[in-house]
Order: C-alpha cells, then structure tokens, then sequence
C-alpha cells in the first residue's frame, strides 16, 4: 500500500511538472461576458501584450503621423521631415479558449503530492505553500476579465502574472531540491549534479518563455520561438525525470523510512 501510494505521488508530479511547463489551447463557442475596454492612458502595445498573453484576444492597428526634425549640430537643424509609424489601435476579446494541460490541475496534483512527502522532507511542505499559493493566483488570472476591464484589468493581470510566475518557479525549485534531499547517497551523486543542471536549464527557459509569448503577442516570428523553447523545455523535463528514475530506489527508501518512523511515533 506505501509502494502504491509512493508512485501514485511520483506520478502526480511527473504530470504536474508537465502540465506547468506545456501549454495546449482548445478554442471554446464561448465568449467573455463584455467587450475589453480599451485605454488612452497607457500604450497599445502594452495592453496587448498583457492581454492577448494571458487571454484569446487580437487588435487592430491605425497610422500615426508627426513632424520632427533632426539636431546636426549645436548651431544647425535640419529641415522638418515626416514621419509615420503603425501602432495598436484596439483590442478585442476573441473567444475562450481552455488549456487541455491546465495549470490549475498541474498545481493540484503538486499540492497533493507533497502534502504525501512532506514527512521526507520540509521541502514538500514549502512546495506545497507555493502551490497553494499559484492555485489561487491562477484562479484569480483566469477570473479577472469577468469583473474587471480596461486599466485596472491590464495592470492587475501584469503584476500578479509576475507573482504567478515566481510562485510557479519556487514551487518547482522546493519539489526538485525536496527529491534531492531523498537521494543524499553517494551513489546518486551524478543524478544529483545532472539534475540540478537540468533544473537550472528549465528555471531559465520558463522566464524565457513566458516573456517570449509576452512580446510574440504581436510578433509571429516570436511566438514561433517561443513554442519551440516550450517544447524544449517539455524535453528537458523528459530528460530531469529519466536522470532522476535512476536514483528512484533510493528515493522509495526514504519515503518507505520515514513512512514507518511516522507510524512507530
């Protein structure tokens, strides 16, 4: 029954850790409840960006013209020159669309298993704070169009998406480093330090990614990159497992240990 329930929880985190890192939109018939309220106060650009990022959205664009001229020297200008550039003119809410790797259950299935290995070690009970704590600010992402819209939404969506990314990286960080800890033999050394390199590989290519799908909002080119850097950071979760598999033994002692020292107190 504690064999089971060990690789019910190793399996939970494999699939969670899969679905934080991997994204798979299905559009949906439905729509949000009202239209955004576009904002003079702020950029285009950055309301795009926050909007269309975290949510089915697309823009219009409109020219705008002006007069400058040029400074040559201290004592001569040069003559007026026109200029002009494309800008974003609106944002309109496409609609919903549902992520088939959602985080939330990623994040629940985190929650849940380190709540099972927090006897191993304090680590999971941190992991599963933060978890908790990316459950809930994901629930607020996903809500906020319903009762907010315009400045306050693009402005709230930006700094608790910041707060959901640096949870979603702390919440990796205490799992990992709570997995190590199960393995302190000598034998696993080299999972050990191949782990924690492949573990700074996907640390950095989640920050890329959630800002290369920021700016590629706007820019094809960039989003093309960044579903290439989503599959390779998929890979180098495939690869963190597989290293980690190789310790798994040690890794059941530990739980199978520390399960039946929990039971003797």
């Amino acid at each position: 029954m504690k064999f089971s329930k060990f690789n019910l929880y190793i399996f939970m985190l494999v699939v969670g850790f899969f679905c934080i890192v991997v994204d798979l939109n299905v559009n949906t018939p439905l729509q949000y409840p009202h239209k955004y309220q576009n904002t003079k106060k702020i950029i285009g650009e950055f309301q795009y960006y926050n909007i269309a990022s975290n949510y089915h959205a697309y823009c219009d664009y409109r020219m705008i013209y002006g007069d400058g001229e040029v400074t040559i020297s201290d004592n001569s200008k040069q003559n007026y020159m026109s200029t002009q550039a494309t800008v974003i003119n609106n944002i309109y809410y496409k609609n919903l669309q549902v992520d088939c790797l959602n985080d939330f259950a990623g994040f629940l299935l985190i929650l849940i298993a380190c709540l099972g290995l927090k006897k191993c070690s304090r680590l999971f009970s941190f992991g599963s704070l933060t978890a908790l704590g990316a459950l809930i600010i994901h629930g607020l992402i996903v809500s906020l169009p319903f009762y907010s819209n315009g400045l306050t939404l693009c402005y709230t969506v930006f700094f608790v998406g910041t707060g959901y990314l640096i949870t979603s990286l702390l919440t990796l960080y205490f799992v990992i480093n709570g997995l190590f800890k199960m393995c302190p033999d000598i034998s696993c050394r080299d999972e050990r330090r191949w782990g924690r390199m492949i573990w700074y590989v996907i640390f950095v290519l989640q920050i890329l990614t959630t800002f290369v799908f920021w700016i590629g909002a706007d820019f094809h080119a960039l989003h093309t990159l960044g579903l290439g850097l989503e599959i390779f950071n998929a890979l180098m979760v495939l690869l963190f497992w597989r290293i980690l598999f190789r310790a798994m033994g040690h890794i059941r002692q530990t739980y199978l240990n520390a399960t039946a020292q929990n039971s003797a107190e």
